[in-house]
């Protein structure tokens, strides 16, 4: 019997258990996709079956086994998260490019050459090397030219594979490229918002000598706000465009909000600039601090939405305190769904999703040269 693999998450097609990877009702009709990504791509419908961090790692064990080119795709807008540790370890000394997704999230005003000293910094500071660092969005296709360019001279007669946490657009990216480059038009691989759709490893091949492009089952983050909450509250979160800043004079005693995913109470002295980046979907709400503690009784799930009624009982908060001196811009990162600019000297209560990273960093947005996409 000749073995066939989904075209779309790269399990092994079989007609006896629907409740596992790979099934297809008529293993003899000639359909490339399981009745799972064949549901997800045509009518969005949830996965029953997810690969499992145990999964991932077996294959990535294997990817380096074999020395390939590896192409680590992290999130931009959940960088520190996806810029995952466990994944960094098993790629020292290998051959990697550094690939920062999803750049047509962020504003024309980004300064693309801050990104890549922030990211470059990032990587001296853990002492990893890579040979190039790319920005790029998979669903514009900006700067995958550029990419496709660096591949070519670094690949070396090898595959290449490409890896990170789940939701970081592994298998968008090899479709932007390969639109690129080919004749094809639509999506070679299925892909999907929810995290862990990818079951197996997936082979394309692409290069004249007959090497390819590797997908690969991407890790689930821990760090991930998604984590917690239900797929409805996905779409609200995730942006999905070029997100629109929205601007606010904060005095002190002043709480802005994320929708109920996080609140920054300012304590200061003068009266400073907040600018907030995140979802043009998801709700910016303003109070007094001093009504916090009601809203949060009384709104979480209400007008504080996400989270949902049905997820908020199962929300737990931590609180996180920043210093801010006011001598440069800096912005506030809530891996997963935004950030805030903040020109200023101020100090920042901050109450956030428990497993949600904040992390500060200097401003990305502003003056100076921005590459043409």
């Amino acid at each position: 019997m000749i073995i066939r693999k989904c075209n779309g998450c790269g399990a092994i097609l079989q007609d006896e258990n629907e409740n596992k990877p790979g099934f297809i009702p008529n293993l003899n009709n000639d359909s490339k996709y399981c009745k799972r990504c064949f549901r997800l791509m045509h009518y969005n419908e949830l996965p029953k079956v997810v690969a499992s961090n145990s999964d991932y790692e077996k294959v990535i064990d294997e990817v380096i086994k074999r020395n390939g080119l590896i192409i680590f795709i992290v999130d931009i807008f959940q960088f520190k998260s996806t810029f995952n540790k466990k994944m960094i370890d098993k790629l020292r000394n290998k051959d990697v490019i550094l690939v920062a997704n999803k750049y047509d999230t962020f504003p024309k005003s980004t300064n693309i050459s801050n990104i890549v000293n922030w990211l470059s910094k990032e990587c001296e500071k853990i002492f990893f090397r890579v040979l190039a660092i790319h920005i790029v969005s998979s669903k514009k296709g900006y700067y995958i030219d550029h990419l496709t360019n660096t591949i070519d001279m670094a690949r070396r007669g090898r595959d290449v594979y490409f890896v990170g946490c789940a939701n970081v657009g592994k298998s968008s990216l090899i479709n932007a490229i390969i639109k690129a480059n080919t004749s094809i038009t639509d999506d070679v691989i299925s892909t999907s918002v929810i995290p862990g759709t990818t079951l197996n490893e997936i082979r394309i091949p692409f290069f004249e000598d007959n090497k390819a492009l590797m997908d690969t089952p991407g890790l689930i983050n821990e760090n991930d706000v998604l984590e917690s909450l239900l797929p409805i509250s996905y779409k609200k979160i995730m942006p999905s465009n070029e997100m629109k800043p929205k601007t606010f004079q904060i005095s002190d005693g002043n709480t802005l909000s994320f929708a109920g995913l996080a609140f920054m109470s300012f304590n200061t002295n003068e009266r400073i600039s907040v600018i907030m980046y995140t979802s043009n979907d998801l709700y910016i709400h303003r109070c007094k601090t001093d009504n916090l503690s009601k809203l949060l009784e009384t709104q979480i799930g209400g007008i504080l939405n996400p989270p949902t009624v049905d997820e908020k009982d199962n929300i737990k908060y931590k609180d996180i305190n920043i210093k801010l001196d006011g001598k440069k811009k800096k912005d506030i990162w809530f891996s997963g769904f935004g950030f805030a600019e903040i020109i200023g000297e101020c100090e920042i209560n901050i109450k956030v999703i428990d497993n949600t990273e904040v992390y500060v960093t200097d401003a990305i947005i502003g003056s100076g040269e921005k590459a043409s996409k």
